[in-house]
């Protein structure tokens, strides 16, 4: 009996009932409408039993399928000197970048060298101009994208 409540719990039914809806949004949505590639429009049931089929079809290879009959057990795993561990490696990180003065000039520095990069202007152009610098290409793109339609 308990294979069987793990199986068919309460919650797996609603997730199924739920993405059978989101399929059928979709479906109708972006095959139909928008793309036109399929006349059909799907309704509720339709796409249920497509949602269906294809996680029977998927649970033969093990995609997106946790086997019920199998429980996972960490034996041996000591949870606290694992927190320890993190928490000293998130505490080191914090304080080399507290420690760090000059960071905020390097992330500038970082953020300026891309974005001079992108724009094709040498590194060390004064900030303004290279402000003047992608706005226009931000400009050229919209107009390269609107002349593409």
């Amino acid at each position: 009996m308990n294979l069987v409540e793990k199986t068919f719990n309460v919650r797996r039914i609603a997730a199924f009932f739920f993405f059978s809806w989101i399929i059928q949004l979709l479906w109708n949505a972006v095959l139909v409408d928008q793309l036109a590639l399929i006349a059909v429009k799907l309704n509720y049931w339709q796409a249920a039993a497509i949602w269906f089929l294809a996680s029977i079809l998927l649970a033969w290879v093990g995609i997106g399928v946790q086997p019920t009959f199998r429980v996972q057990t960490h034996h041996g795993t000591d949870w606290s000197a694992l927190e320890r561990r993190l928490k000293r490696k998130v505490r080191d990180c914090v304080s080399r970048w507290a420690e760090d003065d000059d960071l905020e000039e390097r992330i500038e520095a970082k953020i300026k060298k891309g974005f001079s990069r992108w724009v094709g202007v040498d590194e060390d152009i004064d900030s303004d101009d290279l402000g003047e610098h992608i706005e226009r290409k931000i400009k050229q793109k919209i107009r390269d994208w609107a002349n593409e339609e």
